[in-house]
C-alpha cells in the first residue's frame, strides 16, 4: 500500500472532520476524499522523489496545488473548482503530518507515490470511501 493509500485510509475520519469544518458536508466529503486522493496519485506518479518530498512535506498547500488537476477533481465530484481547492487546503496540513512520520520515512514514503500502480490505487480508494 502506498503512502496515499495509506494516508487517506488511516486518518478517514479527521480527513472528513477537517472537510467538513472547511464547509463540505459529510456527503461532499465522501465524494471528495477518492478522488482527491486519486488525483494526488496521478499528479505524482512517476514525479521526482525531491518534488514530492517538498509537495507533502510541506503544510503549506501550494505546491500540491500546482501539481494536481483540481478542475478534473471538481468534474468527478460536482464540486467547483474553488471548492476542490478548499478541500485539498483543509486537508493539507494533515497529510503533510502523516507523511513526515510515515512508517517507511519519508523517503520512502516519497517513493511509494511515485512508483503506485493508478489502477490498484484507484480501486482501493473507492472501496474505502463508499
Amino acid at each position: 500500500m502506498n503512502f496515499i493509500q495509506a494516508c487517506f485510509s488511516e486518518y478517514e475520519s479527521a480527513l472528513v472532520e477537517l472537510l467538513e469544518d472547511a464547509g463540505f458536508t459529510r456527503e461532499q466529503a465522501s465524494v471528495f476524499l477518492p478522488e482527491a486522493a486519486q488525483g494526488l496519485a496521478t499528479a505524482f506518479q512517476n514525479r521526482d522523489i525531491e518534488l514530492i518530498m517538498s509537495a507533502f512535506g510541506s503544510k503549506d498547500p501550494s505546491l500540491l496545488l500546482s501539481n494536481v488537476d483540481t478542475n478534473a477533481i471538481a468534474d468527478n465530484t460536482r464540486l467547483t473548482p474553488e471548492q476542490v481547492t478548499t478541500g485539498i487546503k483543509a486537508i493539507a496540513p494533515l497529510i503533510s503530518r502523516a507523511f513526515k512520520h510515515s512508517s517507511e520515512g519519508m523517503v520512502g514514503a516519497a517513493i511509494s507515490i511515485a512508483w503506485e500502480s493508478k489502477r490498484n490505487f484507484k480501486n482501493i480508494t473507492k472501496k474505502l470511501f463508499t
